[in-house]
């Protein structure tokens, strides 16, 4: 490759033989072709290696190996650093793009003189289920594209794979925090945000997430990850007093979502010991559980009446 390309798409691969066929084959359907692929196998068990170099005919893709398995920081910090393109964007081994991807959201950021741009995604299962997800956790997707702040970012809490200029990067030397297994890459666009980037949303779902049940985010501990990423952000010496609040808000929010099953679980069984000790790590949980009962309570009655009246079924509600 003579020249600089616009995009490089950063992918770190485990144990991925069933879908990174899909996933290589989506950038090299892109209407931008204008980017190169870097993909950083982690020791991987099972035959991703052979998958992956049935796809290096093609000049664009480089393919990178760990001698043993380091985690996803520290791949994706691998391909980081052998990227040369304009533009990094991230694409994990087991999902895709939407053919125009690249060139939209390109085009976007440099319209916008944005940072940092990200889309909506589209979440598929495997057992058939798919769903276009809002940008984030707490926030409607806006009816047009927009830039956010990082505190409307920490409110909202994203789920996003963004495009990040490679140049602002380098200028403020972020990296993916290695220590950190589930969550380095919401402490990674967070430390971009808090650095300066300006960041923009782009409402089209073009991102395809696969939801499986060996998604790296079911092998590690959601509450100790979380944790992990909030002390990292909260290090950053450009994270401010307003930051650190909202950053603490949001993690308190997550550890009480994380554990909400659980308690519920709890109160149901009658198991009251069971319920202290989860009330006593998050005591949100207990007006989470208050805010669901109407909801709950009124999904019985419904459910009640339509065992009893049949034509219930098919009438319209509303």
């Amino acid at each position: 490759m003579t020249q600089r390309p616009k995009v490089s798409v950063i992918t770190p691969a485990y144990n991925v033989v069933p879908y990174i066929g899909q996933c290589i084959e989506s950038v090299q359907a892109q209407t931008l072709a204008d980017w190169e692929m870097i993909i950083v196998d982690d020791a991987s068990t099972d035959d991703t290696a052979q998958v992956v170099r049935r796809y290096l005919s093609d000049p664009r893709i480089r393919f990178l190996q760990n001698e043993r398995n380091m985690g996803a920081g520290y791949t994706r910090n691998r391909a980081l650093d052998a990227a040369q393109g304009e533009w990094i964007a991230v694409l994990d081994a087991d999902d895709w793009f939407a053919p125009q991807r690249l060139e939209k959201l390109t085009a976007f950021a440099e319209q916008m003189e944005a940072e940092m741009v990200a889309d909506l995604q589209v979440y598929k299962t495997e057992w058939g289920s798919v769903y276009t997800v809002a940008w984030a956790t707490h926030a409607k997707p806006p009816r047009s594209p927009r830039f956010y702040t990082p505190e409307q970012v920490i409110r909202a809490h994203p789920s996003i794979k963004p495009l990040i200029r490679a140049e602002f990067l380098r200028q403020k030397r972020i990296r993916y925090a290695e220590h950190i297994r589930k969550s380095q890459d919401y402490a990674f666009y967070m430390e971009v945000l808090i650095k300066g980037a300006r960041f923009a949303l782009l409402p089209e779902p073009m991102y395809y997430y696969r939801v499986h049940p060996n998604t790296v985010t079911t092998r590690y501990d959601a509450i100790a990850e979380n944790r992990k990423s909030l002390e990292y952000l909260l290090s950053l010496p450009e994270t401010t007093p307003r930051l650190r609040t909202l950053l603490q808000r949001a993690y308190r929010r997550r550890v009480m979502l994380a554990l909400y099953p659980e308690f519920a679980q709890a109160v149901k069984r009658g198991q009251v010991r069971q319920a202290w000790r989860v009330f006593r790590q998050s005591p949100g949980v207990l007006g989470w559980l208050l805010l669901s009962l109407p909801v709950a309570a009124y999904r019985r009655l419904f459910d009640r009446e339509r065992m009893t009246d049949p034509w219930r079924e098919s009438a319209p509600m509303g």
